[in-house]
């Protein structure tokens, strides 16, 4: 049975993670592998929401350790919504401020967060992007640009025209 975890557990998650990886590859050799954190664990990461979670969404860790993810509850599944994300997000990763000895963990940035949410259309992502402090640290004009940039990697432009219709009426509702 999988437990709700907050901030703090989450962290300790991610350094047992980097413990074990630890203990596997040598780590006197300066590699480093990467583990990139998106959905509501980011959210909390970046201290905008304070809820709990289940799990750990994962959309991209170094192959080397993606067999340990899931004593931890890292969940990989996600990688298949890879293009509810806007092209490049990989260039605004923001590194998670956790001490570790062979792992650099990242979260996606608030902003392709925000538009990663928009894009599944669940009640608990809309609800984790309309809290204050998420909407209080956006930057509204990188959100609108990302907006437009997702037609260039959403699946088809039926799912890009339900996004645009999400996106305007949150930008609508919540931008100041």
């Amino acid at each position: 049975m999988k437990t709700n975890m907050l901030h703090d557990d989450l962290l300790d998650r991610m350094r047992r993670l980097d413990e074990d990886a630890s203990l596997i590859y040598d780590d006197s050799t300066g590699k480093r592998f990467n583990c990139i954190i998106v959905g509501g664990s980011a959210l909390i990461l970046l201290s905008c929401i304070n809820r709990a979670t289940h799990d750990i969404d994962v959309v991209y860790c170094s192959k080397e350790i993606c067999g340990l993810l899931e004593k931890y509850d890292f969940n990989q599944r996600v990688q298949v919504y890879l293009s509810n994300f806007p092209y490049n997000f990989e260039d605004r990763f923001v590194k998670v401020n956790v001490e570790t000895k062979i792992i650099d963990f990242y979260t996606a940035s608030l902003e392709d967060i925000v538009i990663s949410k928009l894009c599944s259309f669940r009640d608990t992502d809309y609800n984790d992007i309309t809290q204050p402090y998420v909407v209080g640290k956006i930057d509204w004009d990188l959100l609108e640009r990302l907006a437009e940039e997702l037609k260039d990697s959403i699946l088809n432009e039926r799912n890009y025209a339900e996004f645009k219709t999400m996106y305007e009426k949150y930008a609508e509702d919540y931008k100041k």
